[in-house]
């Protein structure tokens, strides 16, 4: 695999193309999820934030409590 991949690499043709594939495919698409996994994220975001403050006061009422 390793030895493949160096001949690939050495081939100035494979090259070019795989840049254009990357370009052309593979950075759009990834370019694309990123934008729609984006919402989640941030509802992600959000909900730990919300568990956090949660477990922070339920922390605190424990220990003013003893």
């Amino acid at each position: 695999m390793v030895r493949a991949a160096r001949e690939f690499a050495q081939n100035p043709e494979t090259r070019d193309k795989a840049s254009e594939v990357f370009q052309h495919d593979v950075k759009p698409r990834a370019q694309e999820a990123w934008k729609q996994a984006q919402p989640e994220i941030a509802n992600a975001k959000a909900g730990l934030k919300r568990f956090a403050l949660k477990l922070k006061d339920e922390y605190r009422k424990g220990r003013d409590g003893e």
